[in-house]
């Protein structure tokens, strides 16, 4: 122990008598260090420990898939069957959202709501901070009007009163009793849910009983203890093939995934992209410090060969080496620290939205970080120090005493050489992978999505089914609010739909061609349709193709009108003119018959076809689409109107002049979700974004890194040559040959730093390949680009010592000697 303070207070002695040496390393290492760890930061909470629930790790979600494969909601009757007849629950429950009108306080505000079913709570093993919470008998149909608020609903909007649970809140002019409260910090599934209540109040509303009705509804289990997610999948598969057998063979089937995945989704690879982006500039710091070392070390030969001398043994040299280079790192770590607490701050702001709120707020520094960074120092000043240590024990005592300590072996050259090299390659892996991004993103930015986002505003109007319980009162309310906002200074068109592009919900059924046979499912289609107002095309800027679009003559009573995009005309009638035929995606029961009478297929006929629109995502098309007419459609249960304004200029300057309007319609009726269809479409591609960012970020870091990487290695090699140098010029070499001759050693490294940079680059960006859109992991003109802009940057980190190295005065060189 002795010993080892001994090392410690002789290194801390020896980095302080250099301290530009001392500070260069450690804000060297900290910049890589906090780079690694404002990444891990993100690694820690968003694929590590996502979500803040005992026994995380045994959350699941069975994902219902349609028997056409692709994902949709669960229907009650699947919830019912799963749940009673796995034999691998501890628990198991449900929810789906809403949003409701909150009425009563300062001002109407819409508020999220959630609505749950089952063991909801008990899955999550979460307890009421006050009051108690819905029991799973408390949420089946007939359920009374009860609540649970989360923490910031009741300190926010209730003002933390201490008499709220017992009191009413009402939301859709329906009050609510309040039962409990949630503890701080719960935010399941979303931070943004404000109030839960029991399923079972909508059970009229949500085809309670029709197995192939889906609204919005998802599952949650917690895995009995020692059951693994195959075993549960595998007693899934068996009640689905039950269900199947005894049904209906369209019966939905159902995946099975943690809780945990579900909510990192696609976001994983991204992540492990950027975190080996910044492993590789703390490789790229690391070989910068080690050339230091190894400079530093040529200088400490004799001081070296002396303590040998004196009786110290190699490994005793070699330990006080590498007890300063662990020092140093251990400072780059605490720097690290300092500027990734900064560092984080700046860049959750900056995270795509592909990452839930959930958890991109518990993103920071907690002991996992700090336990990881301090491992990471250690390993760094393993890594950095332990080749210069090697080196610089050095067995001929002799020889060193007699050089005096000048000069460098061939050795220390090949390993400096070698590690300029090495900074290069990374250097251009790195530039590599953020030029394929940049160029994705470009690629992105300028596909045909079929609409036009340019100024245009959308906002949520959600009418309360206790206020506006006809459908007249509900389609008057929406018609005479398209017509005031029309009037508004600078709007051009105003819209009102149920869904529109990109907006993270759809709307599907199925749906089929005259001449097809209705009841036969195998011969439906998916389709994803929106209900559609007269100026629906305007606003969105999506051509029609053939035909017109909705009008005046699209009411109730008149013929039963259609538009379909162009994929769908291509499907069914290929080579023919789509105008005038008909489809059918609705049933219904005649007029005049009994209650107990089959409904039939509705027909409606074409009267246009618009282009295709990218609704789910911009990087994939959509399935085909329809659009029903706004004033010849029912009210349909989940219909939270969108209203949608194209402007002249920009759109937020109306906001309060809208907001005027709708109170003047109805003083209870807030807007909610607020925001431009723009920010809507840079909100699909924040992954895209984020990702480019942090990419070019690192990549000047290691271009940095790099840059005085070979700047110090030319360096130091014009200061060894001053000898040869000056004999040179006394011999009548001329500047420009010693500037030639420098900058030919320094562009040689670089060469093959490029070389070596190129093959690495093949992988990292192969790696890349999902995450990358319209372009190759191998594009020739990024690639040659990237090589180029780090080929001039090491030609200028060259041509500053080579330009020094042509001032050397042979006189005084030759005099010296």
């Amino acid at each position: 122990m002795d010993t080892l303070f001994q090392d410690l207070r002789f290194a801390a002695r020896t980095l302080l008598k250099r301290p530009a040496f001392t500070a260069a390393v450690v804000l060297t290492l900290g910049l890589g260090i906090a780079a690694n760890t404002a990444m891990f930061s993100v690694v820690n909470a968003v694929l590590l420990h996502p979500l803040p629930f005992d026994e995380a790790d045994r959350l699941v979600t069975p994902n219902p898939i349609s028997y056409r494969g692709f994902g949709i909601s669960l229907s009650i009757p699947n919830y019912y069957d799963w749940k009673s007849q796995a034999r691998s629950w501890e628990s198991f429950g449900a929810y789906n959202g809403a949003s409701a009108v909150l009425t009563g306080l300062d001002r109407p505000e819409v508020i999220r709501v959630r609505r749950v079913l089952g063991d909801f709570f008990d899955v999550l093993r979460v307890d009421a901070a006050r009051g108690r919470l819905i029991n799973a008998d408390e949420t089946e149909p007939g359920a009374l009007p009860i609540a649970v608020i989360t923490d910031g609903f009741w300190r926010n909007r209730l003002g933390g009163a201490e008499d709220a649970v017992g009191n009413a809140i009402t939301l859709d002019g329906i009050p609510y009793t309040v039962i409990g409260v949630l503890p701080a910090g719960f935010e399941f599934p979303s931070p943004n849910d404000d109030v839960f209540v029991p399923m079972g109040l909508f059970s009229e509303d949500m085809s309670w009983e029709i197995r192939a009705s889906s609204s919005g509804t998802r599952a949650i289990a917690r895995l009995a203890d020692g059951v693994s997610v195959e075993q549960a999948q595998a007693d899934l598969d068996r009640i689905v093939a039950r269900i199947q057998a005894e049904e209906d063979d369209t019966a939905a089937t159902a995946e099975l995934v943690t809780v945990a995945e579900l909510y990192v989704g696609d976001i994983r690879t991204p992540i492990w992209i950027l975190m080996g982006a910044v492993g590789l500039v703390l490789l790229i710091a690391c070989a910068n410090v080690a050339n230091l070392l190894l400079v530093r070390g040529e200088g400490r030969q004799r001081e070296l060969a002396v303590r040998t001398a004196l009786g110290a043994g190699r490994g005793r040299v070699l330990r006080q080496l590498l007890t300063e280079s662990l020092m140093l790192s251990v400072a780059g770590g605490v720097v690290g620290v300092g500027l990734a607490a900064v560092a984080i701050d700046s860049m959750v702001g900056g995270l795509p939205d592909g990452i839930p709120a959930l958890v991109a707020q518990r993103i920071g520094m907690d002991t996992n970080v700090l336990a990881f960074t301090f491992g990471l120092s250690l390993l760094t000043g393993l890594l950095f120090g332990f080749a210069p240590a090697l080196r610089s024990v050095r067995p001929d005592i002799v020889s060193t005493l007699k050089e005096g300590g000048r000069g460098a072996g061939g050795g220390r050259r090949r390993l400096s050489s070698g590690l300029v090299i090495a900074e290069i390659g990374l250097s251009l892996m790195l530039l590599a992978g953020a030029g394929l991004l940049v160029k994705s993103l470009g690629e992105l930015h300028q596909i045909d999505k079929g609409f036009d986002e340019t100024n245009v505003l959308t906002t949520r109007i959600p009418l309360p089914v206790s206020k506006y319980d006809t459908e007249e009162k509900w389609r008057a309310f929406y018609t005479e609010l398209t017509e005031r906002t029309k009037a508004l200074p600078g709007v051009q068109y105003a819209s009102v739909s149920q869904i529109f592009p990109l907006s993270g919900n759809s709307w599907e059924t199925s749906i089929s061609p005259e001449g097809v046979d209705p009841f036969d499912r195998d011969l439906r289609d998916s389709v994803l349709y929106y209900i559609a107002d007269v100026d629906h095309f305007d606003v969105l800027g999506i051509d029609i193709v053939r035909g017109r679009k909705f009008d005046e003559r699209d009411v109730v009573g008149a013929q039963r009108a259609i538009i379909v995009d162009e994929t769908m005309a291509e499907k069914y009638w290929p080579g023919e003119d789509p105008i005038g035929k008909r489809l059918t995606m609705e049933w219904e029961r005649p007029e005049g018959a009994p209650e107990d009478a089959d409904p039939v297929p509705v027909y409606r006929t074409v009267v246009g076809v618009a282009r295709h629109v990218r609704h789910y995502e911009i990087e994939e098309t959509s399935r085909i689409e329809a659009y029903l007419p706004f004033h010849q459609t029912p009210r349909w249960w989940g219909f939270g109107g969108y209203l949608m304004i194209k402007t002249a200029t920009d759109p937020a300057s109306i906001v309060a002049l809208l907001r005027g309007e709708v109170e003047a319609m109805d003083a209870d009726q807030p807007l909610t979700l607020v925001r431009t269809l723009s920010d809507v479409v840079e909100a699909r591609l924040s992954t895209y974004g984020a990702m480019r960012g942090l990419l070019v970020v690192f990549s000047a870091m290691a271009l940095l890194l790099a840059a005085v990487g070979i700047y110090g290695v030319m360096s130091f090699s014009v200061a060894e040559r001053a000898r040869e140098i000056g004999i040179r010029m006394a011999l009548g070499a001329e500047r420009g040959t010693v500037l030639g001759m420098v900058c030919a050693q320094g562009m040689k490294l670089t060469a093959v730093g490029l070389a070596v940079g190129l093959g690495g680059a093949l992988l990292v960006t192969r790696w890349m390949r999902s995450v990358l859109y319209g372009v190759g992991s191998t594009e020739p003109m990024t690639l040659a680009a990237v090589s180029v802009i780090l080929a001039t940057v090491a030609l200028t980190a060259t041509y500053l010592p080579a330009r020094r190295a042509t001032r050397v005065d042979p006189a005084i060189v030759l005099r010296d000697e």
